[in-house]
C-alpha cells in the first residue's frame, strides 16, 4: 500500500505530501485545487510520459516520490522531470529505466481513470481482461507455435524438388571438396607460417650476425673472445688467494658464457636458408588466403563452415529420413496446439459466463437494475476478438460497449469488471469514477468502493460526497496564496472537518447548516452499511 507522496513543482503544487492510510481514501476538493496533479504524479511513478509542460512555471524540474509497504518491506518510487533534458526514474534511491518502474510499480497500485474506461472499447482489452480474469496462461501456447515455426522453416530449408536438392548437394560437395583439398587443421596455421616466413626470409643476415657474435663470445678471430679474457682474468684473481670469491664469480660467467655459445651454436646450424622452403610457405600462405576470400575471414570460420556443410550433406543425403522426423515434429506439435487451445477455449467459455454473471450483479447493485453484460468470443475462443457486450435499459438488445455505454455507465461498468476482475494489486486508484453520477447511483458507488476497500488500499478522487462519505480516511485539497502565487495544500480532515468539507462538496458552501446536516447523514449512514 502507498503510505506517503511527495510531490514537487508540478502545476499549481510547489511542494506537498499526502499521507495514506489503509481502507478507502477519498481526495476531495474544488475543481483546479490540484486533486487531478495528484494522480498525474501516481502516473509518473507508474512509468508514464514525463511531460514537461507538468513542471511549475519557473521551475527547471518536478519530482514525485512515494513510500510503499507490504508487511515489514518498504519501497521507494521516484521521479524527476527536468526541463530540456530526459526524465530519471528510481526504485529504492537506484537509477532505472522508466519501463523498469513501470514493470515494478504494476504489482504495487494501478489506476482506473476515463482513459483507462476507454480501453473498454479495445477488442484487445478486453481480451486481456477476459484472460485475467479465466487465468489463461499462453506462454505454453507461444511456445509450441514458435517450435511448430522453426520446425516447418527447417523442413522447408531442406529443399524443394529432388533435382533443387541434387543442385545444392552438388554446389556444397564441391565446396567442402575445395576446402578439405587444403588439409587445414590447426586455426593458427596461418600465424604459425608468417612467423617461420620472416624467419627464414631474414636468415642470412640473422647467420652472418650470429657468427659475429659466437666469434666476440667464444672463438674469438683477430683478437681475444670474451671467453679468453675471462679466463685470463680468472687466472690473475686466482693466483692471489685473497681475489678467490671474486675468482669464483668470474668462473659462473664463464659458465653460462659457455651456454649462450652452445644456443647460438646450435640457432647457426638451424638458420639454413632453404629457398624451397621458402617458397612452399610462400605457396601455403597464397592457398589459405584463397580459401579466405571464399568461406571466411579468419581460418577458424573456414573450419566452421566446413563443419556446416558438412553437417548440410548429410542431412541432403538423407533427406527422406529427416524429412519424415520433422514432419512428425510438425503433426505432434500441431496436436498439443490443439490441445492447448481446446483447454483456452473451455477456460474462455467457463471464464465468459461467470465474468458477465458477476458483473450483472454488480451492476444491479451501481443502480442499473436493468443492466445486462455479455461477453462474445469468437468462433475459436483464442485471441481477438472478445466484445463486451452491453445494455443498461430494459427491452434493449446488448451491443458492443463502444457504441452503447454513455459517460457515466461506462464508468460503472467498468467499476463492476474490476470489483468483479480484481487483481492482486495491492493500491487500487480511481479518478472520475463518478463521472455522469450522482444522487441514489453515486451511494451505490461508494458502498462498492467501500466493500473493495475492506481487502485493498482504495483512493478516490471524486466530487460527490455520496461517495466521500464512505471513505474511512478524506484529504481535502485547497488553493492558498503563497509569496504572491497560487500553491496547493492538502490535508486530513476528520470530525467537524470533515462534516464541513462533506457540507461544500453537496451544497457548495461549508456554513451551510442543512449541508452539514445532510453531511452528517451521509456520514451516519454510510458508516452503518460499512461498519467504519
Amino acid at each position: 500500500m502507498i503510505d506517503e507522496l511527495h510531490v514537487v513543482n508540478i502545476g499549481v503544487i510547489e511542494d506537498l505530501t499526502v499521507p495514506f492510510g489503509t481502507g478507502m481514501t477519498v481526495i476531495s476538493g474544488e475543481t483546479g485545487a490540484g486533486k487531478t496533479l495528484i494522480v498525474d504524479a501516481l502516473m509518473l511513478l507508474g512509468g508514464s510520459r514525463a511531460e514537461g509542460s507538468l513542471i511549475r512555471s519557473g521551475s527547471n524540474h518536478a519530482r514525485v516520490e512515494a513510500r510503499f509497504r507490504d508487511g515489514e518491506v518498504e519501497s521507494i518510487l521516484a521521479r524527476q522531470v527536468n526541463t530540456g533534458e530526459p526524465s530519471r526514474a528510481y526504485i529504492n534511491d537506484q537509477l532505472c529505466r522508466a519501463g523498469d518502474l513501470s514493470d515494478f510499480s504494476s504489482s504495487l497500485f494501478h489506476i482506473y481513470g476515463q482513459h483507462e474506461a476507454q480501453l473498454l472499447f479495445s477488442n484487445s482489452a478486453q481480451a486481456v481482461t477476459l484472460d485475467g480474469y479465466c487465468g489463461v496462461d499462453y506462454s505454453r501456447l507461444i511456445e509450441l507455435k514458435q517450435k511448430l515455426k522453426q520446425t516447418q522453416e527447417h523442413l522447408q530449408l531442406l529443399g524443394g524438388d529432388e533435382r533443387a536438392r541434387q543442385r545444392e548437394l552438388f554446389v556444397c560437395q564441391s565446396e567442402l571438396d575445395e576446402i578439405v583439398a587444403t588439409d587445414l587443421k590447426d586455426s593458427n596455421e596461418e600465424s604459425i607460417l608468417k612467423e617461420e616466413l620472416e624467419l627464414l626470409s631474414n636468415a642470412v643476415e640473422f647467420r652472418e650476425s650470429l657468427v659475429r657474435v659466437q666469434q666476440l663470445l667464444i672463438d674469438g678471430n683477430s683478437q681475444a673472445s670474451a671467453m679468453d679474457q675471462l679466463g685470463e682474468a680468472r687466472r690473475l684473481l686466482v693466483h692471489s688467494g685473497k681475489y678467490a670469491s671474486n675468482a669464483e664469480r668470474v668462473s659462473e660467467l664463464i659458465g653460462s658464457l659457455n651456454d649462450v655459445g652452445r644456443d647460438i651454436r646450435m640457432e647457426i646450424e638451424r638458420l639454413d636458408p632453404d629457398p624451397d622452403r621458402l617458397e612452399h610457405l610462400h605457396q601455403r600462405l597464397q592457398q589459405l588466403a584463397r580459401i579466405k576470400r571464399r568461406y571466411g575471414d579468419t581460418l577458424l570460420e573456414v573450419i566452421e563452415y566446413r563443419e556446416k556443410i558438412s553437417a548440410r550433406i548429410d542431412e541432403l543425403n538423407s533427406f527422406e529420413l529427416v524429412a519424415s522426423n520433422l514432419e512428425k515434429e510438425i503433426e505432434t506439435c500441431r496436436s498439443e496446439i490443439k490441445v492447448v487451445e481446446d483447454e483456452i477455449l473451455s477456460l474462455r467459455r467457463e471464464g465468459s459466463r461467470r465474468l458477465a454473471h458477476g458483473v450483472v450483479e454488480r451492476l444491479h447493485s451501481l443502480a442499473m437494475p436493468h443492466a445486462v453484460f455479455e461477453v462474445q468470443l469468437d468462433h475459436s475462443g483464442i485471441g481477438d476478438p472478445v466484445i463486451f457486450m452491453f445494455s443498461s435499459n430494459k427491452g434493449e438488445k446488448p451491443g458492443p460497449v463502444a457504441k452503447i455505454a454513455s459517460g457515466g455507465e461506462l464508468s460503472r461498468l467498468m467499476l463492476a469488471i474490476r470489483l468483479v476482475s480484481r487483481s492482486d494489486v495491492p493500491t487500487m486508484i480511481f479518478d472520475e469514477v463518478d463521472a455522469g453520477i450522482g444522487g441514489r447511483t453515486a451511494v451505490s458507488v461508494g458502498e462498492a468502493l467501500a466493500e473493495l476497500s475492506q481487502t485493498t488500499q482504495v483512493i478516490v478522487v471524486t466530487h460527490l460526497a455520496q461517495i466521500a462519505s464512505h471513505a474511512k480516511n478524506q484529504i481535502s485539497v485547497a488553493k492558498s496564496i503563497k509569496n504572491g502565487r497560487t500553491v496547493t495544500v492538502a490535508k486530513p480532515v476528520s470530525g467537524e472537518d470533515r462534516v464541513m468539507e462533506l457540507a461544500r462538496m453537496l451544497s457548495g458552501q461549508n456554513e451551510s447548516e442543512k449541508a452539514k446536516e445532510h453531511a452528517r447523514e451521509l456520514l451516519a449512514n454510510a458508516n452503518n452499511r460499512i461498519g467504519n
